[in-house]
């Protein structure tokens, strides 16, 4: 029956093609596929320039290593912070300590407008962050420590990309209180952004960065069983914070 169906559809195909010839002729013919493989082209372009404004990648990665309470008797979460470069490449480890169990996690982010975003930009396309410091609920933004910056996995890029982008974080203050300069880089948002998550020991945590967005933590994975103090210093050690040079304020 399979067979049948099949030969009756091939030979319903070739009819509708010879009916086709010979009412439009072979010109008429050629125009018609020239304008379906336009409309394709068109497709894929839109399904592209779709793809790259959707698209997201990861930029760093927590592993949430044991809580305790301090002297005064507030909760203390202990972490350990790992950049990733577009590559993959990892980031040296750093050992942060945030004071709550509700973390924040900081950062300088330039959003581009769309346009460059969808159509692929060598130095335009995808939102930028520069991670500033990791804090809790239970203590001032300010008294955390700043990430330092030579942790940062080295990433590889043209030229003029580094150029704009290191051009761009020198001016990073400017772009958020000067819309028409945002707008002559093509920078369509500048603005900190600190997502926050509640964490639990052998938690890990990813972050990622939307091309045309901002900052997402996304929990993908737990360890079995969370350090133990001692485990967790020797996890620790080596690793260390320092203070990462920002943009200054105004």
């Amino acid at each position: 029956m399979r067979w049948v169906k099949f030969t009756l559809a091939s030979v319903l195909l070739v009819s509708v093609a010879v009916f086709t010839a010979v009412k439009f002729g072979s010109q008429e013919v050629r125009q018609l596929q020239s304008q379906v493989n336009q409309l394709q082209q068109e497709r894929q372009k839109l399904m592209e320039y779709a793809g790259r404004l959707s698209a997201t990648r990861r930029v760093a990665q927590v592993d949430v290593l044991r809580q305790y309470h301090d002297a005064a008797g507030n909760p203390v979460t202990a972490l350990v912070w790992q950049e990733i470069a577009p590559d993959g490449t990892l980031g040296r480890p750093l050992a942060v300590e945030a004071t709550g169990t509700l973390v924040y996690f900081e950062a300088l982010v330039i959003k581009f407008a769309q346009q460059y975003v969808g159509e692929g930009d060598a130095e335009r396309g995808t939102s930028l962050a520069m991670f500033r410091r990791i804090f809790g609920d239970r203590q001032a933004p300010e008294s955390a420590a700043d990430l330092d910056r030579a942790a940062r996995p080295p990433i590889t890029q043209s030229s003029a990309a580094a150029a704009l982008e290191d051009e761009l974080w020198a001016k990073f203050w400017e772009l958020v209180d000067d819309p028409q300069l945002a707008a002559k880089y093509g920078v369509r948002v500048a603005q900190c952004e600190a997502p926050a998550v509640p964490v639990r020991p052998g938690q890990i945590w990813e972050v990622s960065l939307d091309a045309a967005g901002g900052l997402n933590l996304r929990l993908i994975g737990t360890r079995g069983d969370p350090l133990s103090g001692h485990a967790q210093h020797s996890a620790a050690a080596g690793i260390r914070r320092a203070e990462l040079p920002q943009p200054a304020r105004p």
